[in-house]
């Protein structure tokens, strides 16, 4: 079932479409023991690269072969015993003298069939004839993955590493599950590197897929993020404007597409794009959230308040939405909501310098607890020293209570930080000329 995936923190976010957040199923493998007594068992059996080579070897000219990729469902902390590999080997084995195949063993855990002269149905058969004949040997299931040459734009060395991904996208499906490899197999392995932070190994993916289906909404989206995380802006605005293109009614896309221009600072765009996603689903935290951002950008506190109410309603633990809400509060004079808001934000995350200044000038306004007020604006100011609004919050404070010195050091380090506080400080050095 596809849901929507929240990438990122709420200031970065992507929002890409899943099959499922992890795989349904897992598999079993074999011990050092398993192992030993499994080569007893079957002394010509080939693993990973000697069996890639092998098979290499064979196929030299083959114009058609299928290869099949298997794994014995259950527990993935489990390891079995080396009978019930056995029995996947030979019911695999029988196939391959029938087919005119050879097996092998592959990744500790899966038992891999090469067949020549056969395609993608012919695999899926096969497929299933050994999953019954082994459940039916152990009362066990199997989960397999199967892939075909030719397959544009694969070469043959590539058809078992597809047969594997296949595998990884029948998890998805649960145990005794079988898939043909395809654009979503690609797509799952793209997801899977993205998750690591390979964006280039998830580029690669996701490009190979859309030469298997150049019309999956889904990729474009997905390669779109992977340019937008490597700072590509305009490669990604382009995949997501193809991506809704494909499918006008996709919230992905047009979010995407909104959030690049968030990106480059074009908040009138990211507006349009944003409420064009609202007019499909309204209920997602993402666009809540930056839609109000892009509201405070366009100075329009009024237009943000319930997007950002929004926001906070639908993900009542992020932290940057509630300050943003107490910015929004702030700017339409609400001083009591801004200050709660404020707290919440620190309550969720207490070294928010920008929430602990922006509450301690609140209180200020509010002529409530002064001396929180004064604290927070020291402690912000220490947490960012060369933040020259928080330097002139403090320096305001200190003026307020006729610290005049403490002002006069603050306010000169805020001007010196690029805020303009050239009024405070004639005054407060007229003042002290006057003393004299």
């Amino acid at each position: 079932m596809r849901h929507v995936s929240e990438k990122e923190s709420a200031g970065s976010q992507f929002l890409v479409s899943e099959s499922a957040s992890t795989p349904t199923g897992g598999c079993i493998s074999l011990d050092s023991t398993a192992r030993e007594q499994l080569q007893e068992k079957f002394p010509e059996l080939l693993e990973d690269a000697q069996f890639q080579q092998k098979s290499m070897e064979r196929l030299a000219g083959a114009d058609t072969f299928g290869a099949l990729v298997l794994q014995i469902d259950g527990d993935e902390t489990r390891q079995a015993p080396a009978e019930l590999f056995a029995s996947l080997l030979r019911h695999s084995e029988h196939v391959c003298r029938e087919k005119g195949g050879w097996s092998g063993l592959m990744h500790n855990c899966q038992a891999a069939l090469v067949l020549p002269g056969i395609d993608e149905g012919d695999c899926i058969e096969i497929a299933k004839t050994l999953q019954a004949a082994f459940f039916g040997d152990t009362g066990k299931t199997a989960t397999a993955g199967a892939a075909a040459y030719p397959t544009d734009p694969f070469a043959p060395s590539d058809i078992l590493e597809n047969a594997r991904k296949a595998l990884v996208h029948a998890e998805f499906f649960g145990p005794g599950s079988r898939v043909c490899f395809d654009s979503v197999s690609l797509n799952i392995s793209g997801d899977q590197y993205y998750q690591k932070g390979d964006t280039a190994g998830a580029i690669r993916e996701f490009k190979l897929a859309l030469k298997l289906d150049p019309e999956n909404v889904n990729v474009h989206n997905s390669l779109g993020v992977c340019y937008g995380r490597n700072g590509e802006l305009e490669k990604a605005l382009l995949s997501f404007k193809t991506a809704s293109r494909l499918d006008p009614k996709e919230l992905l896309p047009i979010y995407n597409a909104g959030y690049i221009c968030m990106l480059r600072k074009d908040y009138q765009a990211a507006r349009q794009y944003f409420q064009e996603a609202e007019k499909i689903s309204p209920e997602v935290f993402a666009l809540a959230y930056q839609t109000g951002r892009a509201l405070m950008e366009l100075q329009d506190p009024r237009a943000a308040r319930k997007p950002l109410e929004t926001a906070v309603r639908l993900h009542p633990r992020s932290n940057p939405a509630y300050r943003l809400l107490g910015d929004c509060y702030h700017q339409l004079d609400r001083l009591n909501d801004a200050a709660a808001a404020y707290k919440n934000a620190l309550k969720l995350h207490p070294e928010d310098a920008a929430a602990m200044s922006n509450l301690g000038f609140i209180y200020e306004l509010l002529e409530q607890n002064a001396d929180i007020a004064l604290m927070f604006c020291r402690q912000s100011s220490k947490m960012e020293p060369e933040n020259a609004l928080f330097r002139h919050r403090l320096a305001r404070i200190y003026y307020n209570r006729n610290q005049m010195e403490n002002a006069l050091a603050e306010f000169e380090k805020a001007h010196e930080l690029g805020w303009d506080c050239s009024d405070y400080i004639k005054r407060i050095r007229g003042s002290k000329k006057a003393a004299k």
